[in-house]
């Protein structure tokens, strides 16, 4: 069971470097757009047609991307003032249910993306000057809330491991600051 929970964490690590690897890229996409557009406007007192758009959609595919590598990476805060107190079975039958939690918000998030994506696609929606259809970010969307629902999902069955398995919660608790 361990072997075949960290292979598949790994796995889900290497889905989530390279999607987090798309915000790296969209950032720098960003920052070069609007640093173009404020030059122009500045010198030549002429915008790129339809950069806050550009950048609008950019940025939805900026924070959705970074979600679950930041979880992989342990970079979210977690609050265990109390737990650390709390005996080892009780610490992580606590910290496995928040997490359990956890899965289960971004299960129905991306549950309700899902949704999302076929009336956006229906309704031909776009954005108002460059017309970008908008039913593609909510894929990225969906995609990136899956994978962070995954990977939060190995989290609690480590947690919940952990209540009877040191190793475990050795490495629970490294990452604990």
């Amino acid at each position: 069971m361990k072997k075949v929970l960290n292979t598949a964490t790994n796995i889900g690590g290497k889905a989530c470097f390279y999607l987090c690897f798309a915000s790296m890229f969209i950032i720098v996409v960003m920052m070069v757009l609007m640093f173009v557009d404020s030059m122009l406007g500045l010198f030549v007192n002429q915008r790129i047609t339809g950069s806050y758009e550009l950048v609008q959609v950019m940025l939805s595919i900026l924070v959705f991307s970074s979600w679950a590598y930041t979880q992989t990476v342990h970079g979210h805060i977690n609050v265990v003032m109390f737990i650390r107190m709390f005996p080892q079975k009780l610490r992580f039958i606590c910290y496995g249910l928040t997490s359990i939690l956890s899965t289960v918000t971004m299960v129905f998030a991306a549950y309700a993306v899902f949704g999302m994506i076929s009336d956006k696609f229906a309704s031909g929606e776009a954005t108002g000057t460059l017309l970008i259809p908008l039913w593609p970010f909510y894929i990225f969307e969906f995609l990136a809330f899956a994978l962070l629902a995954v990977v939060l999902l190995f989290d609690a069955i480590k947690a919940l491991m952990a209540i009877r398995d040191n190793e475990y919660a050795e490495e629970i608790m490294s990452n604990w600051t």
